[in-house]
């Protein structure tokens, strides 16, 4: 594999995880937890895609712990531990092949209706920098047909440390990366989830509009249509992408990106209109005004630039 060009360590041992990286990565949101049902197929579709790569999974339920998975593990999760997903404790599972820089993951994760009422649920997935984008391509769209999504979105992404002791320097280093790559996501879950439920977060190199976020305003779903590069409709969801390949957006090399902005124009009436800041805003360089503008930076890139 070529060497990843955006990758950030916090020591001189590049086998830990680093504290910022390029990656790719595919994000849905749904208005419910994910159900034991579709969670299988979603396991089925992945696992016969890309194969079973993982080493280690845990509940997504606070405090719990890396456990090993393996062929024997899976088959006891699959009959065992499946089937009792959104009762009581585990309303979600995380799955990573346990290695430090581009690692593969895989995690869903549902909220209770009513403590959490106004969270989105999430399948998340992520990948090498250099995955194939033909096969990330068609594992999007076989997930549609399985998934009932408000939203979601697929490309290049910053992985960082969003919370824990490393998380101040590790959004400081993708904040300077967001400025110089418009093309990248940034991603910071805890806040995001809050938002997702009624909309769209930003345009990606794919970007999902579901069905019933879709129907509010069909005029935005036309004009996005002879925006994109590409769309596909899947049931009633559809699939924009903005480019044949997914972009770096790099300013400094005057990297085009049109595809980015003219979706995003066409998708604005769809976007989340105020975030919360990334990162828990302290000592990390993010704040609600970054956060915001850059969220909106292909449609107010004036915004963004002035905080450059």
């Amino acid at each position: 594999m070529p060497t990843n060009p955006l990758i950030k360590f916090i020591s001189e041992d590049t086998s830990m995880v680093p504290i910022a990286e390029l990656k790719q990565h595919l994000i849905f949101y749904m208005d419910s937890p994910p159900g034991p049902k579709t969670v299988r197929q979603v396991l089925a579709l992945y696992f016969d895609t890309w194969g079973d790569r993982f080493v280690e999974y845990s509940s997504t339920a606070f405090g719990s712990l890396m456990q090993p998975w393996n062929a024997q593990v899976r088959k006891q999760f699959e009959n065992n531990e499946l089937p009792g997903l959104r009762n009581v404790r585990n309303w979600g599972y995380s799955f990573s092949d346990g290695r430090g820089p581009d690692a593969w993951m895989l995690m869903f994760h549902g909220y209770k209706p009513v403590s959490e009422a106004n969270k989105a649920g999430f399948y998340r997935f992520e990948f090498d920098w250099n995955v194939d984008t033909d096969s990330l391509k068609k594992f999007t769209m076989g997930l549609l047909n399985i998934i009932n999504c408000v939203s979601g979105n697929g490309g290049y992404i910053f992985q960082g440390q969003p919370r824990g002791p490393n998380s101040n320097i590790s959004f400081k280093q993708i904040l300077s990366w967001a400025k110089r790559y418009w093309g990248v996501e940034v991603q910071d879950l805890d806040q995001t989830v809050k938002y997702m439920r009624d909309s769209f977060k930003c345009v990606n190199w794919l970007t999902v509009i579901g069905g019933h976020l879709a129907t509010t305003n069909p005029g935005v779903i036309s004009d996005a249509k002879k925006a994109a590069y590409q769309f596909l409709e899947i049931n009633d969801t559809v699939l924009f992408q903005a480019s044949e390949v997914p972009l770096l957006g790099d300013r400094n090399r005057k990297e085009k990106i049109e595809g980015y902005f003219a979706l995003s124009k066409a998708l604005e009436p769809l976007q989340v209109v105020e975030h919360g800041s990334f990162a828990n805003e302290f000592g990390s360089g993010w704040d609600e005004a970054s956060t915001n503008a850059w969220i909106h930076r292909f449609t107010d890139p004036d915004t963004f630039i002035g905080l450059t």
